[in-house]
């Protein structure tokens, strides 16, 4: 059977919106409390959140994610000792549902209530981090990768008083906010852009010819 020029490119093109339509990033975003927590700065392990992030109800259907973009956190940490000159400068780290995010939880100084933003891009261990949001939640944690090299009395807190803020963009086919049909959020046309304009070109020079050949 022979297939023409035309319809393979009229075929790619079509596959190519179809793919570009369902691709699509949303943004999520979850605040919670502070857990409270107030102890010797000497363990593994501390609770950041008092209960779990929460994105189930921010988009269609979670499974539909395949990447996390960037994922950014907001939060207070008392006299965390994490300055460049601090006993635990590049020492602790965000964890969601147990899993260190490798984002770095630097310049919360001594004896100081600090609060900033911090972002992660590229997001590391990706399938770990979409199955643990399956669920639609995220439990905050901090991890010190050298527990126990604090002074004798030295301590840490995560104030019950202040909120913390997770936002992720996550990416995936078919993702949207809830309330719209698959394939809405924000779609990412520019690869379709790129990869039709050269396609519109080869058909627009293949009619041009037969145009000229039938004259």
């Amino acid at each position: 059977m022979r297939v023409s020029l035309k319809s393979v490119m009229a075929g790619l093109t079509l596959g190519v919106i179809a793919s570009a339509a369902s691709a699509a990033t949303v943004p999520v975003s979850s605040t919670v409390a502070e857990s409270g927590f107030v102890g010797a700065q000497n363990q593994a392990n501390y609770p950041l959140t008092a209960t779990p992030y929460s994105f189930a109800s921010q988009v269609n259907s979670l499974a539909n994610a395949t990447s996390i973009d960037s994922l950014t956190v907001t939060l207070q940490i008392s006299d965390g000792d994490t300055g460049p000159a601090d006993f635990d400068f590049n020492n602790l780290f965000l964890t969601l549902d147990g899993i260190n995010t490798g984002l770095a939880l630097n310049d919360f100084f001594n004896n100081q209530n600090f609060s900033q933003s911090l972002t992660q891009v590229p997001v590391p261990l990706q399938a770990a981090l979409l199955a643990a949001l399956a669920d639609g939640q995220l439990v905050g944690g901090v991890l010190d990768i050298t527990p126990g090299n604090a002074p004798a009395g030295d301590t840490i807190a995560f104030p019950a008083a202040v909120d913390t803020t997770l936002d992720l963009v996550l990416s995936g086919p078919n993702l949207a906010p809830p309330g719209t049909n698959g394939g809405g959020g924000n779609p990412v046309p520019l690869p379709a852009a790129v990869i039709l304009a050269p396609i519109g070109a080869g058909l627009a020079g293949m009619y041009s010819r037969r145009f000229r050949r039938t004259k």
